[in-house]
């Protein structure tokens, strides 16, 4: 939805995450629902996790549709248009021909080439190698007990449910290393074989921390949920070692209602344990907004502390310690609240 203006835009009893660009430094994540009478605030601080055995994982999206933002696609420019068409037609360089009911333009090769050579036709940029450069070496350095991580590429093959290994990268590899997209492109989005293959290979792992740069748009939603519920119990139980995963949304036409669904999945089926996180690659402050939700909810991050609504009551006081996950209220006029703490303020809007 887009930035509220007010209270009266959110809807009750409904989450809302304020987006990272409207976010203060010191925060991770902030989510807002509102109730009749007031606001319902949980906030992160944003802190880089340190997990001793933990096992990390990047995996990259390989279906048809990441051809554009792996910088394997192509754009018309805006300089295309009916005049150039009609030119390529009469010249014989391209046919326009009726297909599954649609009309379609079918370029020649000579046609192709002189689209490309006089600047019509443009190659996409690889949105996907900038992020992989610097994730993979950054989680390798930071947080891998083994300093590489496994970088593969998911939704591969022909029913998009295969998976490539690239390999167990170091942050100099990694640095390194060229991202250009799977041998063979999927034609489905399968999310399952992937998260599966994380969780199964680092079974025994104290800690995992997975990373899935996408489009958003799966075909097998349905599965990731129930396959995620079952873990959240497990790992609430015991079962299972912790497990933390983000979705990391790249592209120009980023799908983020099905990630937003997995962020939402332990309100939706009132699960133990928060397993998935998702960020937009565009709204990303930088590297460690991917630890916005990795929080110990037993950590104080100040011996003392407090929030401030902004009309200058006391929201909540701390003080045998300030944890790294805040949760209070505000009234519901509020638009902001400030974290003092020894004298530190820290303020945030709402809307």
């Amino acid at each position: 939805m887009a930035n509220p203006r007010s209270v009266a835009d959110l809807p009750l009893d409904t989450n809302y995450q304020i987006p990272n660009t409207s976010l203060h430094a010191a925060f991770g994540e902030l989510n807002i629902t509102p109730r009749k009478d007031r606001l319902d605030i949980v906030v992160t601080i944003l802190m880089e996790p340190s997990k001793e055995g933990s096992q990390t994982g990047v995996a990259l999206d390989g279906s048809f549709s990441m051809q554009d933002p792996f910088g394997q696609g192509w754009r018309y420019s805006e300089s295309y248009d009916r005049a150039v068409i009609l030119r390529m037609v009469r010249e014989g360089k391209a046919h326009e021909l009726r297909r599954d009911g649609q009309e379609n333009l079918e370029y020649t090769q000579a046609g192709w080439d002189e689209l490309i050579r006089l600047g019509y036709l443009k190659g996409t940029t690889n949105e996907v190698e900038p992020i992989a450069r610097d994730v993979v070496p950054y989680l390798a350095e930071k947080l891998d007990a083994d300093g590489g991580t496994t970088v593969i590429y998911w939704a591969c093959g022909g029913t998009g449910a295969g998976i490539e290994e690239v390999g167990d990268l170091t942050a100099d590899a990694a640095r390194k290393a060229n991202y250009q997209g799977p041998h063979k492109w999927g034609s489905q989005t399968h999310l399952l074989p992937a998260f599966r293959y994380f969780v199964e290979r680092f079974a025994d792992a104290n800690w995992g921390f997975y990373v899935f740069v996408t489009d958003g748009r799966l075909d097998d939603l349905d599965a990731v949920k129930q396959y995620t519920a079952d873990l959240s119990r497990r790992i609430g139980a015991g079962k299972a070692k912790p497990v933390k995963a983000v979705l990391i949304g790249v592209g120009k036409e980023v799908d983020e209602s099905q990630m937003e669904q997995l962020d939402d999945l332990p309100d939706e089926m009132d699960l133990p344990v928060d397993i998935w996180d998702h960020k937009i690659a565009a709204s990303m402050r930088d590297l460690r907004d991917i630890f916005a939700e990795v929080v110990d909810e037993n950590a104080m991050v100040a011996p003392t502390g407090r929030v401030l609504s902004d009309d200058g009551s006391v929201a909540a006081n701390y003080a045998d310690g300030v944890p790294s996950l805040l949760r209070f209220s505000l009234p519901r006029g509020a638009s902001g609240f400030t974290l003092d703490i020894a004298g530190n303020q820290v303020s945030q809007r709402l809307f």
